[in-house]
């Protein structure tokens, strides 16, 4: 019994870094980051506002069209007749319902657009941080932004390696 007792500790204090070893590791890392300031998310970011300016410079052009069309119409309805009054307004009126038509358009298209790149990147990433997390036998990995993540150590943010990994992974 004496032996047991003296040999306990001994294996306890020889077994102290296997038990430590076993503690969940916990890291976190801020999607939206990766998303907006990776090298994919800066290219992607700027094919988007390419696509906007060139929605709003077609929509600007149609608007012009329309501002054109009124003040035309205000100057010269004093020598217009009843029908030409009417037929004007109608023609206006089918071009801005056009011109509402485009623009409701455009919001779709870039929503969509928009939502497309998100829902595939965060694939991606989510893949990423799997892999990452098996690779360091992580337990938990916390998304910084929606997590109410207070406080972390330094070494518990995968952000950077996370996204080092997407830019390499979509080049």
């Amino acid at each position: 019994m004496k032996k047991l007792v003296l040999v306990l500790p001994l294996f306890l204090l020889l077994n102290a870094p296997i038990l430590a070893a076993d503690k969940p590791g916990i890291a976190f890392v801020d999607v939206r980051k990766v998303l907006l300031e990776s090298k994919v998310g800066k290219k992607n970011k700027a094919e988007f506002e390419k696509m906007i300016k060139q929605k709003e410079a077609a929509i600007s052009k149609e608007e012009e069209k329309l501002k054109a069309l009124q003040q035309a119409f205000q100057k010269d309805q004093l020598l217009m007749t009843e029908e030409q009054k009417k037929a004007k307004q109608q023609e206006f009126q089918e071009k801005a319902d056009v011109y509402q038509k485009m623009v409701k358009e455009a919001k779709q298209e870039v929503n969509k657009k928009d939502s497309d790149y998100t829902s595939k990147a965060l694939g991606e990433i989510r893949g990423i941080i799997a892999g990452i997390a098996k690779e360091m036998k992580l337990s938990l990995v916390l998304e910084a932004s929606e997590s109410g993540l207070l406080y972390a150590e330094d070494g518990m943010d995968l952000t950077p390696k996370v996204m080092e990994r997407y830019d390499a992974k979509s080049k």
